[in-house]
């Protein structure tokens, strides 16, 4: 085992597991000039010992090693809860890596993304410096506490401790900002801000989804109503297949609207391709509800469900969203290269608009403007931000050349 831990300011904590010692004194070198303290291990165990003792708040997992199986490892890790960031690393192909990253992200673990064996410094700062996923925390604050419950929930919505931050979406020709999307968060009085993926699943199964979604819309039409009424700005709001079921529900959203005097075309909803998918004979009635009263549909996450291209073309959707997983690793994968090709040029042939998520890097963001891709967010172009940060984002970047 080593360690380094001189820097001053640091950004988080790095634990690597490799078999190789050479190969991890190069990781501990290149990620303690970015900042990090570090640690590296060859045995499994001291390894497991580090995470509960040490609590670091990256990880970096070597898939093929003599004595440790890294896929047990990882399946291991998501069982014991640990919540910091992943990066999954080996000399095997793309392939095996990709797959091993998914199998681990399907447990529960937070992987920012691959390390394929040779790599260069900046490509693992990149991964260092990443979150996994636009909505949830930094992986240098991960703290660990025990899950929230039912009665915190309820509490939280009774003090409308639920805030909404935004992402900004642009057109991929242009890079002209055409919107944002809202994102929920919890900001606990006590353990400061928790994500949606710590909660809404809580909601969903305790009966609470419906006042946050009415929580979340009330807070966003606000925003958006003092800001953007005069634009041509959208606002994308996420819809849980729950309360998308609920047959009052396209009232009391097109009730909103007027109440806050946004027009119904200037709101897309966002639903997620498994759950519009689910029922595809309710999926068309209550979807062609929204579609009547004027508002944009976009189905979530494409490309991870099992939909029918059937149920695809007779759903009344506006917009296709590209899911994260494949965008982000397109500057590495030949595989996700095909896959995001192939559905932009789905999207294309049904006449949809096709938004790119997860777009981290100016490279990703000109293979999709080449491909057709229509709209683009991620870290490259907007964080998730407070409503204040958001405008103020929106100022400076109006102000550019």
């Amino acid at each position: 085992m080593g360690a380094n831990e001189d820097n001053a300011n640091h950004s988080g904590r790095l634990l690597v597991l490799d078999d190789d010692i050479n190969v991890s004194a190069t990781i501990c070198a290149i990620a303690d000039r970015a900042g990090f303290e570090t640690q590296a291990t060859t045995k499994a165990e001291e390894f497991f010992q580090l995470v509960m003792d040490w609590q670091p708040t990256h990880l970096i997992v070597d898939l093929v090693m003599p004595e440790v199986d890294g896929v047990e490892t990882l399946h291991r890790l998501a069982l014991s809860g640990h919540q910091g960031s992943v990066i999954v690393t080996s000399g095997l192909g793309g392939r095996v890596l990709e797959a091993a990253s998914r199998a681990a992200e399907e447990n529960g673990l937070r992987v920012s993304g691959v390390l394929p064996k040779p790599f260069t410094p900046a490509k693992l700062r990149s991964l260092l410096h990443q979150e996994p996923g636009d909505q949830k925390p930094p992986t240098a604050t991960v703290q660990y506490v025990s899950p929230v419950s039912a009665d915190m929930l309820a509490t939280a919505l009774a003090q409308k401790q639920l805030c909404v931050h935004y992402q900004p979406k642009i057109e991929c020709t242009t890079e002209k900002v055409v919107g944002f999307e809202s994102l929920v968060r919890w900001e606990h009085p006590e353990r400061g801000m928790i994500f949606p993926d710590q909660f809404i699943t809580l909601a969903e199964r305790h009966g609470h989804i419906a006042e946050l979604t009415r929580q979340v819309f009330d807070m966003s039409l606000a925003w958006f109503a003092a800001n953007f009424l005069e634009t041509d700005l959208k606002l994308a709001i996420n819809m849980s297949p729950i309360v998308l079921a609920d047959a009052q529900f396209p009232v009391w959203i097109k009730q909103a609207c007027e109440r806050y005097g946004v027009a119904p075309s200037q709101i897309t909803l966002e639903i997620t391709e498994t759950s519009s998918m689910e029922n595809p004979v309710a999926s068309l009635e209550y979807l062609t509800q929204f579609r009547i009263k004027g508002f944009n549909l976009s189905i979530d996450d494409f490309g991870v469900g099992y939909s029918s291209l059937v149920q695809l073309a007779r759903l009344p959707f506006s917009e296709m969203k590209i899911d994260k997983m494949f965008v982000m690793s397109a500057s590495s994968s030949i595989e996700s290269q095909k896959i995001a090709t192939a559905v932009i040029g789905l999207a294309n042939a049904l006449d949809l608009n096709v938004t790119a998520e997860g777009v981290e890097d100016d490279w990703t963001l000109q293979f999709l403007c080449d491909l057709g891709c229509t709209h683009a967010q991620g870290y490259h172009i907007g964080r998730p931000m407070a409503p204040k940060l958001a405008l103020q984002w929106l100022h400076d970047r109006e102000k550019r050349p």
